[in-house]
């Protein structure tokens, strides 16, 4: 059977499950990439079904389903509304208006069969009606691929760029913060500012980008593990460079990165697995022939107290996060110092056990947050003031802020997260 076969019968078994669908609901969606050639499991085929994935919550007692054949990847939406060609109508607007509208196609059916267009499609590349241009052969597979990816690419790359950039802000932006750097101060560090941060800030998005770029498109975990590694030390490379040898998101490219790239990955195809599984898997991968080092601080704390800080966060699909993502309600400034309290309360903060300098000062200003309230700001602002006194911060513990952030944006961001 050969490629055109192949597609021919993707598209009889789909036909076919939507009739099975309707014998038990009034109404079924379909939501299908319009990818042209014979390869329609693509990972833009994913990319641009995902992006319409809000549609699954917007139908009271509805169900959906995920599909996969050799006509491509499909969600089904099943429902037990009563007028179809209003549901037409709306689809019909979203196919004109949203960005990758005119790269998918949502079919609506009710028990007469597909409710069919009033006015026909337009080409991608012109004016022209989309069946003469598909019939006549009007524009080679390759003019037309590139549209399909310069514009896939161009939206996902606006997208994760405001979700990055949101979630970082939303930590460096929160103040007082415990010794952290703010718009106002310098905290804890006298070697940054938040200029510096800013800096830095920008200097790293373009790499966790790239990141999820890649995360889309290569699907063995050992190889993107590599590359990952290599955008990675680029991305150090280039922060230390920005800013003159401050260590100011070292951590945060490891543990955004990896979150990111769980993203990437997870839409690009039809995973039951969630994003923090997905950390989990890398996570093992990454750290499976890892050779602890005597002289860099994490490994030498883990030798000595068995505090084993980010490693251990990405090795459990980052537990805490996922706990954390129950108190960040919304990104107010009370739920973001809740979440950020929440952290450095509960987990292995080896970026604040070096400034704190013995374990039991550690437990002893944990103790502190434990019994902080932190509804009182005098008590925020007395304690933020403590740390700054004693040179206290609480790296770690703001990167997993952002992490939550990142988490919960991304939520919204497309229905299909976990």
């Amino acid at each position: 059977m050969d490629i055109k076969e192949k597609v021919l019968k993707g598209r009889e078994e789909r036909a076919l499950l939507i009739n099975r669908y309707l014998t038990d609901f009034s109404i079924v969606i379909s939501i299908k990439a319009n990818i042209p050639g014979g390869d329609k499991k693509n990972f833009l085929s994913y990319m641009i079904i995902n992006a319409f994935t809000f549609l699954i919550n917007d139908f009271k007692d509805s169900k959906h389903y995920y599909h996969s054949n050799d006509d491509g990847p499909f969600i089904i939406i099943v429902c037990r509304e009563r007028n179809a060609l209003s549901i037409k109508n709306k689809i019909i607007e979203i196919e004109e208006k949203h960005e990758l509208g005119r790269l998918v196609d949502i079919d609506v059916y009710d028990k007469k069969g597909k409710i069919s267009r009033n006015v026909k499609r337009k080409c991608y590349l012109c004016d022209d009606d989309a069946f003469n241009c598909i019939r006549t052969n009007k524009h080679k597979y390759e003019e037309v691929m590139k549209y399909i990816t310069d514009i896939t690419n161009e939206y996902y790359q606006k997208r994760i760029y405001d979700l990055i950039d949101f979630s970082i802000l939303a930590e460096l932006n929160l103040d007082p913060k415990f010794g952290l750097v703010t718009p106002d101060s310098s905290g804890s560090h006298s070697d940054m500012d938040y200029s510096l941060m800013i800096e830095a800030k920008n200097a790293i998005i373009p790499y966790l980008i790239e990141m999820f770029f890649v995360s889309c498109q290569i699907k063995d975990i050992s190889k993107l593990i590599n590359t990952l590694q290599e955008i990675g030390l680029r991305a150090e490379t280039d922060m230390f460079s920005i800013t003159k040898g401050v260590n100011a998101y070292k951590g945060l490219i490891f543990n955004l990165g990896l979150m990111v790239s769980c993203f990437g990955y997870k839409i690009s195809q039809f995973t039951t697995k969630n994003i923090f599984d997905l950390s989990k898997d890398f996570s093992k991968l990454l750290f499976k022939d890892y050779k602890y080092d005597a002289n860099t601080y994490g490994d030498i704390i883990y030798r000595k107290y068995q505090l084993s800080g980010v490693k251990g966060e990405a090795l459990t699909g980052f537990i805490h996060v996922q706990e954390g993502l129950k108190i960040l309600k919304d990104f107010s400034w009370d739920s973001r110092i809740k979440t950020l309290i929440y952290y450095i309360t509960n987990i292995e903060d080896t970026s604040f056990l070096k400034r704190a300098k013995s374990l039991e000062y550690y437990y002893s200003v944990k103790d502190m947050f434990t019994e902080l309230n932190s509804d009182n700001i005098d008590e925020v602002k007395s304690l933020n003031d403590y740390c700054i006194k004693n040179h206290l911060s609480f790296g770690g513990s703001a990167d997993l802020l952002v992490l939550t952030v990142f988490a919960k944006k991304t939520q919204d961001f497309l229905f299909k997260f976990t």
